[in-house]
């Protein structure tokens, strides 16, 4: 009987421990924040009828805070007629910025200035118009984003994007050539609109429909200050992207942690079309989190096309996958590349987080399928190109804004023999 009544009481108070689970019948949102109630389950990864317990309040807050709206989150459970209702008290971080970019790369340098909203009344809709004057590349984008259209799974995105850039295509006679062979002004007039289903809050299938009229003029050889062909005929370049991906990271003021992949298929829409090609990507990163605020990130990356415009080519170097050389320096059809980034904590000052990091960047390309009209520059075809780098960088975060606003990186291309030197400041994209 004395045992009977011991277990009775280990069953009791493992009950109260484990939180005693009750549906969820509703949210409400406290303190100094602008989400809404409504908007609240889909930030915390729930809904309404979920079984919940005080054991799934850290995991409630976690996703409040990987949400990257919110600066200081405490969720609570309260009593409520037919189950609980999950109670966050918040503060927001400034959800919107209008500020000035300011870019020093290799291939680019550029002034500009942008306005992001990152949590449009309250419902964590996405707003984003920018705008850059550059020595090679120039731009302007506005984009809108519904993640979850009246709280459903259903999600939208509109766009337009305007380019006018440079187009440098490099001889690549030796490992340390740096001279460029040719060089085509490109315009590229583009707008689109995607559709998108949320299967679990780390799942999401989308397809946008895009279209682009695109024109080249002024193509010389820099060399010989002598007109060249033109690279591609102008005409209209008309997709269909269809993405998968799955992005299970949680973000925490600047570290990351946990998988990341995207599969996109890209075919052109048959008469709406001029090019016809193919384009597809993977991605898939990792990151890992060491000591509280240490964090190893691995990238991997790899682009598959058929007959790609000289626009569309899968070209290596730059910022984004190979540091250390210039900007698209190496093209072709087939792209891998791998990254490995570690970043650790520095100091504060203010409300300034800074961050240091190192990095090991390498990539391969090469043509597989190229198209039958491009004939010029015959060396660049039937090689192929494998180059890495090394480098250190600073990141700086402040915590009461969502994006980070400055990064600076210093690249050396191994085979080039090529410091580099990447500054960011504004809207950062490394």
């Amino acid at each position: 009987m004395r045992a009977l009544v011991v277990l009775c009481l280990l069953a009791a108070v493992a009950h109260a421990q484990g939180g005693d689970k009750r549906p969820i019948v509703g949210f409400q949102v406290k303190g100094d924040s602008k989400v809404r109630d409504t908007t609240l389950g889909y930030l915390a990864h729930v809904h309404i009828g979920d079984p919940v317990g005080a054991d799934d309040l850290p995991r409630l807050e976690e996703a409040l805070i990987s949400s990257e709206l919110f600066e200081t989150v405490a969720v609570a459970l309260q009593d409520a007629p037919g189950g609980y209702t999950v109670v966050a008290t918040v503060e927001d971080k400034l959800s919107w910025i209008i500020g000035p970019t300011i870019y020093f790369l290799p291939s680019n340098r550029a002034i500009g200035v942008g306005f992001a909203e990152n949590d449009l009344g309250g419902r964590d809709q996405k707003l984003l118009l920018y705008g850059q004057l550059g020595t090679k590349t120039s731009i302007f984008f506005a984009t809108f984003l519904d993640p979850s259209y009246h709280g459903s799974k259903l999600q939208y995105r509109a766009d337009v994007y305007l380019e006018r850039r440079q187009i440098d295509e490099y001889a690549n006679a030796t490992r340390t050539d740096f001279d460029v062979a040719r060089t085509t002004e490109e315009t590229f007039l583009d707008a689109g609109l995607l559709v998108g289903w949320q299967f679990q809050w780390w799942l999401v299938a989308d397809a946008r429909l895009r279209s682009a009229y695109v024109y080249f003029h002024d193509s010389i050889d820099p060399r010989t200050s002598m007109p060249a062909t033109k690279p591609q005929q102008d005409g209209w370049d008309t997709t269909l992207q269809m993405r998968l991906t799955l992005d299970h990271r949680i973000h925490n003021f600047g570290v990351t942690s946990g998988p990341y992949a995207q599969l996109l298929i890209e075919p052109t829409v048959p008469g709406l079309d001029t090019y016809g090609y193919l384009q597809s990507q993977l991605r898939a990163y990792y990151s890992w989190v060491f000591f509280d605020e240490h964090q190893l990130e691995l990238r991997t990356i790899g682009q598959f096309g058929y007959h790609l415009p000289v626009h569309e080519e899968n070209a290596l170097g730059g910022v984004s996958d190979l540091r250390g050389y210039a900007g698209d320096q190496f093209r072709g059809d087939q792209l891998g590349v791998f990254r490995a980034e570690y970043s650790v904590p520095m100091f504060r000052v203010w409300k300034l987080k800074f961050r240091a990091l190192g990095f090991y960047d390498t990539g391969i390309t090469a043509f597989e399928f190229p198209r039958a009209d491009r004939d010029y520059l015959p060396n660049q075809l039937g090689r192929t190109w494998i180059r890495n780098d090394v480098g250190l960088g600073i990141r700086a975060y402040v915590k009461a804004v969502v994006l980070p606003l400055l990064g600076i990186d210093l690249g050396y291309g191994i085979e080039g023999h090529s410091p580099e030197v990447y500054f960011e400041l504004g809207l950062t994209d490394f």
